[in-house]
C-alpha cells in the first residue's frame, strides 16, 4: 500500500492514490505498480519497485499557489521524482510522467545536475499550461538518462 504523508493510503476507484493538499505531499508507492498524484504546492514523489505513474497535474499546481516561471531552483520546484527508472530505455522498470492540463509540446530541459545516488543524474524540466503558467520539476534518473518520447505524456 501506498503512504501519503506517512500515512498508509489505498487507491480511488480510478486507481490513484491521492494527495491530501497543503504545502508539502510526501507520497511513497509500494511494491507494485502505482499511479501518485499530488495537489500540494510541493510533491515529492518516490515510486519504488514496479511501473509507476507520476501524475504531475496543472489544476493542482495553480490552486496550490506553485512557484510560476521556469527555474532550477529546488525551492521553486511543485514537484521531485526521487527514483525514477527506464528514462529513454523500453527495458526493466518503466516509471512515466503524465502531465495533465498542460499545452503539448512545452515540456522543456532547463539542465542537469549530479545526483546523491550512484549512476543517477538530476534533470530539471518545466512544463507550461495554456494560461501562460510555467511550472518546474525535477526528477532523479536512476539510469542517467533524460526522459525520453516514451517516458511522458499530455493528458
Amino acid at each position: 500500500m501506498a503512504l501519503v504523508d506517512g500515512v498508509a493510503t489505498a487507491a480511488d476507484a480510478h486507481g490513484v492514490v491521492q494527495g491530501n493538499g497543503g504545502d508539502v505531499d510526501k507520497m511513497a508507492g509500494g511494491s507494485g505498480t502505482d499511479r501518485l498524484e499530488g495537489h500540494a504546492a510541493f510533491n515529492q514523489y518516490y515510486g519504488g519497485a514496479g511501473n509507476d505513474t507520476f501524475i504531475l497535474s496543472d489544476h493542482f499546481a495553480v490552486s496550490a499557489g506553485a512557484h510560476d516561471g521556469a527555474s532550477k531552483d529546488f525551492t521553486d520546484q511543485f514537484a521531485y521524482i526521487s527514483d525514477f527508472h527506464g528514462a529513454g530505455t523500453s527495458t526493466g522498470e518503466q516509471d512515466f510522467v503524465s502531465l495533465q492540463g498542460f499545452t503539448p509540446g512545452t515540456l522543456q530541459l532547463l539542465g542537469s545536475g549530479t545526483s546523491g545516488t550512484p549512476g543517477a543524474t538530476l534533470y530539471y524540466y518545466s512544463v507550461s499550461d495554456s494560461s501562460g503558467h510555467t511550472f518546474n520539476f525535477e526528477i532523479n534518473s536512476l539510469n542517467g538518462s533524460a526522459l525520453g518520447e516514451h517516458d511522458f505524456q499530455y493528458v
